[in-house]
């Protein structure tokens, strides 16, 4: 005779045990023995589910519904599987059941997700307007936690990606390898230049005068206009006007186009208000997640189970979201995952005996924001911090509701133009350095125009995640100009360099930062800003689980076919994929990335 709870225990987590097994006493060996055969080969029936419809199991769960993760649930249902796209937050857009609006919306199917001009009201914190829940509470880094990720409410600027952008991936993911990834991508998600849906642009004389200034044929080496989707791989002393995956005056993007089409297929469900704790796995064998509802009943607590032997889980919260689900499934690096043992969630970890050491979060991306900015008196700007409080028969609403058209169907404040520099450094890497060009006001400076640049494809500054004591996700290590040798800053201050005298030679313009047009405080502006900044984030995280040829290569956290390291089905499809930050805001890059993951993954049957 034996306990099958002692026999068990060896290999598999109390928790998986507490789900599946019935409460025993002591039963003959060889029933101990079938009983754990059986689990073995995940051969499970699970009863008493919180939601009936959930009880079978699944071909693919996805978990994380942002730039890739909804694209992906798009092309795997497709083949006709099953398909269960999870996301812990609430809805966003009004197509999908979204409620967080100001009162000029009431009554429309339209949220503050939906109107472009109103995404900058994320980052405020104003009377009367409610961001609770926006941004996931247990990352310190500013992530998003509702349906559509990032994607929901960042600027949506869109740029097909630079042939560079795929050098550092393993073969499989190169520039030649992604041009049918790209081509699917942009099909679904055309860009455009002009939002509104009268094809006009408004509040256009801020970018007017940068543009003049970078264009001056008096320079001697003036910026090259160019489209810059048209000419992705242009990103040498050239400038553009922005794209956007808006359309027609509204927020865009993959919720309104891969998943309208998921969600017309009966093999497909979206599951929101739905926190996924952990992948349940025996050894290296994912046989289904653990989740938690965010919000009592909306959403689900339990277990849910893949298909027996082919079903696969893909990870796709995001560099912050991932890394924090493979640490509770005892995936991860070792002090990660004894910080995680010692927590309150260690007693559902599963044994450490089958813990899988991986270097994730240990080498993360982003690219540094440092800002330059010149006072100009006669610069036209829109009042963004007063479009939440507009009422229903404002002009620029008015124009808004009846025609999606005007101000309020861009970005405010408004942001034009984009222009980017190369910089080859005396380690011989190529450097590209984005400046974003944004028309502002504020009461203490008045009218400005700011240039904010990101330091991206080439910088080699890494950084970490790790574990707080009550498990929130936080960036121990900044990635931002700790290479050695410095090559990362030399790239900034040789770009800042160049774009200095072109703003003091803006006519009627007062340099605001640097304080001096002298070079040599320029370079201590930046030292200073650098050093004393609470944080250099522009939120394009990445790299935070590598992806190599092979589990031979000690970075590695997965392999080419997106499998994790030491597991059969378990894969990884967003941000954390990319080895590091795109030339220009990346969000293009996730979805393309995707596209790429989801003919891999359909290839493995």
């Amino acid at each position: 005779m034996v306990h099958l709870q002692s026999l068990l225990l060896s290999t598999f987590s109390p928790f998986i045990l507490s789900q599946f097994l019935p409460e025993t006493s002591n039963i003959p060996c060889s029933t101990a023995m079938r009983i754990r055969t059986l689990l073995l080969q995940a051969q499970f029936v699970i009863c008493g589910s919180t939601a009936p419809s959930l009880n079978g199991a699944w071909d693919y769960i996805i978990v994380g519904s942002g730039a890739s993760g909804i694209p992906l649930a798009d092309r795997l249902s497709e083949s006709g599987k099953s398909v269960l796209l999870i996301e812990r937050g609430e809805p966003s857009s009004g197509r999908w059941g979204g409620m967080r609006r100001p009162t000029w919306l009431e009554g429309t199917n339209l949220t503050r997700f939906d109107v472009p001009s109103l995404y900058q009201s994320v980052w405020a914190a104003e009377e009367g307007i409610n961001n609770t829940g926006i941004f996931c509470p247990d990352i310190e880094a500013p992530a998003s936690c509702v349906l559509g990720g990032g994607t929901a409410i960042n600027a949506g600027q869109f740029y097909k990606p630079h042939p560079r952008d795929w050098s550092t991936m393993p073969p499989g993911w190169r520039h030649s390898d992604m041009k049918s990834a790209t081509r699917k991508a942009f099909t679904r998600l055309p860009s455009t230049t002009t939002p509104s849906k009268d094809g006009k642009s408004y509040l256009t004389n801020g970018t007017n005068i940068a543009l003049a200034a970078l264009t001056d044929p008096s320079l001697s080496d003036p910026y090259q206009f160019i489209s810059v989707n048209e000419h992705p791989e242009l990103k040498n002393h050239t400038v553009a006007l922005p794209e956007y995956y808006f359309s027609k005056g509204e927020r865009h993007g993959p919720m309104s186009t891969y998943l309208v089409t998921a969600s017309k297929r009966k093999n497909f469900r979206l599951l929101m208000n739905t926190t996924v704790q952990r992948a349940l796995r025996i050894g290296g064998d994912i046989i289904g997640v653990q989740t938690d509802s965010s919000s009592g009943s909306a959403g689900h607590t339990g277990t849910i189970l893949l298909t027996p032997r082919t079903g696969r889980l893909i990870l796709s919260a995001g560099v912050f979201g991932t890394s924090k689900i493979l640490f509770r499934s005892g995936i991860g690096p070792l002090d990660q995952l004894k910080a995680m043992q010692r927590s309150e969630d260690g007693p559902d970890m599963i044994t450490e005996k089958y813990w899988i050491e991986l270097p994730v979060g240990t080498r993360i991306d982003d690219a540094p924001a440092v800002y330059m900015a010149v006072k100009k008196a006669d610069l036209e700007t829109y009042p963004w911090e007063q479009i939440w409080y507009k009422n229903s028969t404002d002009k620029d609403v008015r124009k808004y509701l009846e025609k999606r058209s005007g101000p309020l169907a861009e970005v405010q404040p408004s942001i034009a133009p984009v222009f980017w520099d190369e910089v080859k450094g005396e380690d011989n890497r190529t450097r590209i350095i984005q400046w974003t060009v944004n028309s502002g006001s504020t009461k203490e400076l008045g009218t400005v125009l700011l240039f904010a640049s990101t330091l991206s494809t080439g910088k080699t500054s890494r950084g970490t995640l790790s574990l707080t004591p009550d498990l929130k996700l936080t960036v121990t290590k900044r990635p931002y100009f700790n290479d050695p040798g410095a090559h990362d800053f030399a790239a900034l201050l040789s770009s800042a360099r160049s774009l200095l005298p072109i703003l003091t030679n803006i006519p009627n313009a007062t340099l605001l930062f640097p304080p001096s047009s002298d070079p040599q405080e320029l370079e201590k502006y930046l030292r200073e800003t650098i050093a004393t900044s609470p944080t250099l984030s522009s939120n394009h995280w990445t790299s935070s689980t590598y992806m190599a040829a092979s589990c031979t290569d000690p970075l590695a956290v997965l392999d080419a076919s997106t499998t994790v390291c030491g597991t059969t089905n378990l894969h990884i499809v967003d941000a954390g994929i990319v080895n590091s930050v795109p030339a220009a805001n990346p969000q293009a890059v996730f979805v393309v990335a995707a596209e790429r993951a989801a003919e891999i993954i359909l290839g493995l049957g």
